[in-house]
């Protein structure tokens, strides 16, 4: 069986403002490959900015939980 997750990453901007991301994925789970692309996914409204990426919450869900919160199934199926 496959792993699915959900993360909520909070992504701070100069230190002041914050954005949250939401990350969803599947298999391996690697903690800084998930801050990567919170990052990569705020970087362009803020792109002379410092960003810094935390992790809120991370969720492992079954296929089922998962399309029920993405709406939709993974595009890899």
């Amino acid at each position: 069986m496959k792993n699915y997750y959900i993360d909520t990453v909070n992504v701070i901007i100069n230190g002041v403002e914050q954005e949250l991301v939401t990350i969803t994925g599947m298999g391996d789970y690697n903690i800084n490959i998930i801050k990567s692309k919170a990052i990569e996914i705020v970087k362009p409204h803020y792109p002379n900015s410092i960003l810094a990426a935390v992790i809120l919450e991370h969720k492992e869900v079954a296929l089922e939980e998962y399309k029920a919160i993405t709406g939709s199934n993974p595009p890899w199926i």
